[in-house]
């Protein structure tokens, strides 16, 4: 009997809370804020996670693009890198969250240790010669995302992730809804 009591008294108690607990919806902050860093993002090459740290993957996503076109800081932060590394021209932004962000082949107009909003103009496209494009004949963005633990894809923040989606089984039919992964 003392046991059915006690159960009765943790289900009230959790059933109290419950009722108590109002949820209040955050609301974004400019500082919250990401964006593509191109204007009309045109998806041309996914994230694709390596099995390991020296495996092959694809360590950001590729926006087609066209020579010269504007290049904007996806969000505010510091640069901190605006140069050449080999045969590409780079800018990377290091983020107050920890994050830093990385753009390729952009010829900067930042200077390292400048401050930079998320919108600002950071560069433009600049391919040079023998740089690959990530896309064959055609132009585009390497765009980057890392922190202390490795590479992340950028949509992460900036929006445009495909949620998981379960397949029904057992012979159900595919709804509407999902019909496009059935």
């Amino acid at each position: 009997m003392k046991l059915n009591r006690l159960a009765l008294t943790l289900l009230l108690v959790a059933a109290g809370l419950l009722v108590n607990f109002n949820p209040t919806q955050d609301t974004a902050s400019a500082s919250d804020i990401w964006i593509a860093p191109v204007d009309q993002p045109q998806l041309a090459n996914e994230f694709r996670q390596p099995a390991s740290d020296w495996s092959a993957g694809h360590r950001g996503v590729d926006y087609f693009v066209s020579n010269h076109q504007t290049i904007y800081a996806t969000h505010s932060g510091t640069v901190a890198f605006a140069g050449r590394v080999v045969n590409r021209s780079i800018v990377s932004i290091r983020h107050e969250n920890g994050f830093v962000t990385s753009y390729e082949p952009v010829c900067p107009i930042v200077k390292v240790n400048s401050l930079v909003e998320t919108g600002q103009q950071i560069g433009y496209v600049c391919p040079d010669a023998g740089y690959l494009s990530h896309c064959g004949l055609e132009t585009c963005l390497h765009f980057s995302m890392r922190n202390a633990d490795g590479y992340l894809s950028p949509l992460i923040e900036i929006g445009g992730l495909s949620p998981s989606r379960l397949k029904p089984w057992d012979g159900l039919t595919c709804s509407r809804p999902s019909s496009a992964q059935c």
